[in-house]
């Protein structure tokens, strides 16, 4: 078996330490989206490694770059936000809050992956490949304000409907965002990881 797939390639601590938390935070995301039950320390515990993740990702990235500081931006909101709904809201505000989080998870991602288009070829192709999987969810959010039926057909319309105060029933939509953050993460802490991202 070739391993070289593996190894370490990183030139700093700062990577290293970013790529293994990225795969910590990308592994319990994915984990608790699965979950419906609050597990509160659990997914405060998983927004705290995922900050650190993000903040050791963007210091290679170069956090005076604007993509990198704006998805870094957008992700502290996503993530304050989060700490709110564990934390616990009341179901008047719980909607608003699960769409200004996918919503700002989203975005980060988005910046994140179009500031991987102005790297190496390698880096360009997984831009377009995030750039695509934010994108989409981005433009279902927004239709689904303005066409109906859009919003239903891919599961929007509960978190939608939600954020006038209706209870909100289904969390598929959110959880589809979560996994999707989860999924970019293993592939920027792989890119960390094997010395890519500099």
């Amino acid at each position: 078996m070739n391993i070289s797939i593996l190894e370490n390639k990183a030139d700093t601590l700062n990577a290293r330490v970013g790529a293994i938390t990225f795969f910590v935070a990308a592994f319990m995301t994915l984990l608790l989206s699965h979950f419906s039950e609050p597990l509160a320390p659990l997914r405060l515990l998983t927004l705290a490694v995922a900050a650190f993740a993000a903040w050791a990702f963007c210091d290679e990235m170069g956090l005076k770059a604007p993509l990198n500081r704006g998805g870094f931006v957008f992700f502290a909101i996503a993530i304050a936000t989060k700490i709110q709904i564990v934390l616990g809201l009341t179901e008047q505000f719980i909607g608003r809050y699960y769409l200004l989080y996918s919503a700002f998870l989203l975005l980060a991602v988005l910046f994140w992956s179009v500031a991987f288009l102005h790297r190496q070829r390698t880096l360009k192709i997984i831009g377009v490949v995030g750039v695509f999987a934010s994108l989409i969810p981005i433009i279902v959010i927004i239709l689904g304000h303005l066409v109906i039926g859009i919003g239903t057909f891919f599961g929007a319309d509960a978190l939608l409907s939600a954020t006038s105060g209706e209870t909100l029933i289904d969390l598929g939509f959110v959880t589809t965002i979560e996994r999707t953050f989860g999924l970019w993460a293993y592939v920027a802490g792989w890119l960390l990881w094997k010395g890519h991202i500099k």
